[in-house]
């Protein structure tokens, strides 16, 4: 749930974060397959069919949407890879292939995983060739970020308010409907934390949803906006983020005039990465030549 999380390991292509939704949404297949193009790269409906049969196993809130924008980003993040000289081998590709196999006790093993998740072998080198690509494309951009100014993150603590807090539970499910399932419980007598430790998929379940206290930067935006504009005792309507939709409770607000940015400073930073992050792959997604057919 906390969105401070090591950035880069969000960029592979088992775990990137889907967070562009702002292209416009796929209305119709072409006779050929296609759905849409990257800078006239195709991306076709077979491609987003297998992508989303098998990321949705790892996060079923994943919608064909939002996978269709993941398809959209990894081919900017490699085409800005290869611009900046960035090159695999098939050699590499191998190798990784070949640790990839390892995690299975055996070749029949790996088959029955590629069966049993819809994959074949070309479209796992594919997968294995843009991480391979991505992560060494980002892992450069990311040392950009690294050292910002005092000036940069006092604005950063400045904006986001850092010594403000407020504590929180939620109930995290996968639909807007299962949400609002949940307040209809909690408004018909059962006890929040009650609902939240039977219902709830975050792994706060166990403590009735409680979050602790937190800052906005904390939290994914939607969580922080909803939370931060409510009064002790609210439960929020559905707030939908990249992980589902969540219930929230208000249950303390306080102010911490201990904070300064020498005592937030390795948040701060984090943060700014994350900002810089954001802006790199909008520039990315400005810059490109992308058709949704």
């Amino acid at each position: 749930m906390i969105k401070l999380k090591k950035l880069l390991a969000l960029t592979i292509c088992f775990a990137l974060v889907l967070a562009f939704t702002g292209c416009d949404k796929p209305q119709e297949i072409t006779e050929d397959g296609v759905i849409a193009t990257v800078n006239g790269k195709p991306i076709t409906q077979e491609e987003l069919d297998m992508n989303y049969e098998f990321y949705i196993k790892m996060n079923p809130a994943v919608t064909k949407e939002e996978m269709l924008d993941k398809l959209i980003m990894d081919i900017l993040m490699v085409e800005a890879a290869q611009k900046n000289g960035i090159s695999v081998t098939e050699e590499q590709i191998n190798d990784e292939m070949q640790n990839f196999k390892a995690l299975n006790n055996s070749e029949e093993d790996y088959q029955k995983f590629l069966k049993n998740n819809g994959l074949t072998e070309e479209f796992l080198r594919g997968e294995i060739e843009k991480e391979f690509y991505i992560n060494h494309y980002l892992t450069v951009e990311m040392d950009k970020f690294n050292n910002p100014t005092d000036e940069n993150l006092q604005a950063i603590f400045d904006e986001y308010k850092m010594q403000e807090e407020v504590r929180a539970s939620h109930i995290l499910v996968n639909t807007e409907d299962e949400a609002k399932a949940v307040i209809d419980r909690i408004n018909d007598g059962e006890k929040f934390e009650d609902v939240a430790k039977e219902v709830s998929i975050d792994g706060s379940a166990a403590t009735g949803g409680d979050l602790g206290y937190f800052s906005r930067i904390r939290m994914v935006k939607p969580f922080s906006d909803a939370a931060f504009s409510m009064e002790i005792g609210d439960i929020s309507q559905p707030v939908e983020s990249e992980f589902g939709y969540h219930v929230i409770q208000l249950t303390d607000k306080k102010t911490d005039e201990s904070k300064t940015i020498e005592t937030e400073r390795e948040t701060l930073i984090q943060y700014n990465t994350y900002l810089k992050y954001n802006e790199m792959l909008d520039s990315l997604k400005n810059e490109a030549d992308i058709v949704i057919k």
